[in-house]
Formats: C-alpha cells, sequence, structure tokens
C-alpha cells in the first residue's frame, strides 16, 4: 500500500528511539525524522514522514508498535479549558486517510456499519486534568464526529492514542498490533530475556553482513541469535552460555532456523574458539541483578573481555547492554584492545542501563 506523506509515529522501548531514528535515516529513502520523545519509564516515540509504502516500516524489527499521527498541537494549556479545545480539535479532524490504512492493514478492525473505537490516554506532563479526563475529552470528539458512526468498545477496536507532554498533545491512530513487538514467540523463557525488539535494536548496531562469524557469548533465550538470523545471510552464528537451562532454551527457540549455528554450554571468559574466529559480537551482560552480582561482575567484565579480544578480529563490531555501567566502564578503560564508539541509555525493565558500541582495534 502506498499512503504517501503520512506523519508516523514509531514506539520503542525507552532509550532505543535514538538508534530506530538513526536506522530510518540510513536504510529509507524518503524517510524524514522529526523528532523524538520519551515518556518517562513507559517507551521513546520516534515521529517521521515517509513517502514510500507503509509495507517496509512493517518489517522494523527493533519497533514495538507503529502509529499514524493525526494531530499534534502545542497551543493547548495543560487546564480543563484545553480539553474542551482539544475535543473541538478532533471532531472535525480530517483522519480518513489514517482509517483507511489501519483497516487496510487489518481487516475487519473496528467491525463493520458502526466503527468500533477505543481511547489510551497517557498524562505525561502536569496538568490540572486527570489522565481520564484526557481519554473522556477525546471519547466526546470522537461521538461528535460525522463522518461515521463511533460506538466505543474494548475488543476488536480501533486505537486511538492521546499523549500529553509538556507543552504538546499527541493523537495517533495505532495501525499495528501486538505481534509486532512479539515477533516469533519463544516457546523456552529463562529470566532476564531481551525483549525482541531491544535485541533487534542491538544487532543492527552490529552492522550485520554476508560475511558475519557471529557471536553472542551469554546467550540466554537465544534472543539476540533469532534478530541476528533475521537480519539476513551470515557465514557462522555462535552462542553459549554457562547456564545449561540458558543453552537448553535456545536450543528449542532456534529450532532447525539459522544454519549454520553452534549453541555450547561455556564460561564466557574461557570459549572454545579459536583466535580471531569472530567479526562481530552482540551480548546482553549480566546486570547483577537477575543474573549475577555487581561483585561477580567485577571479576567476569574484565575476564570476559580479555576472552572477546583473543576471538575477534581487529575491526571487528562488539555491541553490549549492560545496567552494572560502573565495572563495565572501568574493564573497558583497562582493556586496551577496544576502541568505544558511541553508547545510548536506555530503560529494560524499569532499570537504567546503556548500551555500547565498541570496535576491536
Amino acid at each position: 500500500m502506498d499512503i504517501r506523506k503520512l506523519n508516523y509515529i514509531a514506539h520503542t522501548q525507552v532509550g532505543f528511539e535514538h538508534i530506530v531514528a538513526e536506522q530510518l535515516r540510513q536504510e529509507f529513502d524518503g524517510v524524514k525524522v522529526t523528532g523524538t520523545r520519551t515518556i518517562s519509564d513507559k517507551n521513546g516515540m520516534v515521529m517521521f514522514t515517509y513517502d514510500g509504502d507503509v509495507q517496509d516500516l512493517l518489517q522494523l524489527r527493533t519497533i514495538e508498535d507503529l502509529f499514524v499521527q493525526v494531530l499534534l498541537r502545542n497551543d493547548i494549556p495543560p487546564v480543563y479549558a484545553g480539553l474542551k479545545m482539544l475535543t473541538s480539535s478532533i471532531t472535525n479532524l480530517p483522519i480518513e486517510e489514517a482509517f483507511a490504512l489501519a483497516r487496510t492493514l487489518t481487516p475487519g478492525r473496528g467491525g463493520r456499519g458502526k466503527v468500533r473505537y477505543r481511547v489510551v490516554s497517557r498524562l505525561a506532563a502536569e496538568a490540572s486534568y486527570r489522565r481520564i479526563d484526557l481519554q473522556e475529552a477525546v471519547e466526546k470528539a470522537m461521538r461528535a464526529r460525522k463522518d461515521h458512526k463511533w460506538e466505543h468498545a474494548d475488543e476488536h477496536a480501533l486505537e486511538f492514542w492521546v499523549t500529553a507532554l509538556p507543552d504538546e498533545i499527541f493523537l495517533a491512530l495505532r495501525v499495528t498490533d501486538a505481534k509486532m513487538r512479539r515477533h516469533d514467540e519463544k516457546r523456552a523463557q529463562i529470566p532476564a530475556s531481551l525483549r525482541p525488539s531491544a535485541a533487534a535494536a542491538l544487532i543492527w548496531l552490529s552492522r550485520p553482513r554476508p560475511t558475519d562469524i557471529f557471536l553472542d557469548p551469554m546467550c540466554g533465550a537465544g534472543t539476540l541469535l533469532i534478530e541476528r538470523g533475521e537480519a539476513g545471510r551470515y557465514k557462522q552464528l555462535y552462542a553459549g552460555d554457562i547456564r545449561a537451562e540458558a543453552v537448553e532454551a535456545t536450543l528449542i527457540n532456534i529450532g532447525s532456523r539459522y544454519q549454520p549455528v553452534t549453541v555450547q554450554e561455556w564460561d564466557a571468559q574461557h570459549m572454545p574458539l579459536e583466535d580471531g574466529s569472530v567479526t562481530n559480537v552482540a551480548v546482553n551482560l549480566p546486570f547483577g541483578r537477575q543474573i549475577g552480582s555487581l561483585e561477580d561482575n567485577r571479576s567476569l567484565y574484565p575476564g570476559f573481555l580479555r576472552e572477546l579480544a583473543r576471538v575477534m578480529r581487529p575491526a571487528g563490531r562488539f555491541v553490549a547492554m549492560t545496567g552494572d555501567t560502573r565495572n563495565f566502564e572501568r574493564s573497558l578503560d583497562r582493556n586496551k584492545e577496544f576502541t568505544p564508539l558511541q553508547s545510548y541509555d536506555v530503560m529494560i525493565l524499569g532499570r537504567g542501563a546503556r548500551v555500547y558500541v565498541i570496535e576491536r582495534k
């Protein structure tokens, strides 16, 4: 479907909006990123226009939801009188193009005859009104529209998301569903597993190429391995974990896909790999909370980096994420075999973390 020059909003995990913005700029002709936002600890937002086929955007594994922006106001005061202005704006707002796109991408959404809809409201600013008041202002506007007969419903409904930030209010129509954030449902789960969109972002930062010999040295349930397999061709995949249950979960989750692949139980400080045998690495390091401890990381991180320097080829790309930034940065500073290139502050399960992009010297 070729719906031209719509304003889109992509939702990400917090902090990952900056990575997705870079990806959009680099990979999509006709994209113009107009801004990013963060909704406290809920999600990140990337606002952009795109004049190509929306199906291109649906292939993005780094985002969790896609919306069409139908309203942006930065002149509505955060008081009850402002809600009346919002209602008035929405009552006659042209939304037919966004409406048609949502119905085309998910046939039957919203029902037949009367259009079923629901409103999700988010209040991320100081205001004299409540979140429920914001929601009701939008619902009132939808009931007053003359283009369709609108019926509030909780199931099989079109979703309008209204977000009040300091100095601006967005209204957007959701055009994806929960399948986008789940990707391929994993059959085996273990604690501290990455969400697929975060894993996909780490993989994108690793610059996947057909010549990759890729390594995830602490693979957990295999989310990074799956996302590297989905990112395109490669020569070889390696993964391992010190926990037998993690290796078992990874083998269950990847099944017979992504060949050639080798998954083993190992200590990431002593991997059975040859010197200089790996070109790209992505890893979700133990934060020292659900897995391991901060004390353990004081010895684990330096030992792991020494081993990684051994198995990686010069100029290889290494992407790591951890919440234990102090121990990791101290260990990285003491290891002279790596050059830090970039970092991103993110939020994982309500905790601050950092993504590092690093090059092997």
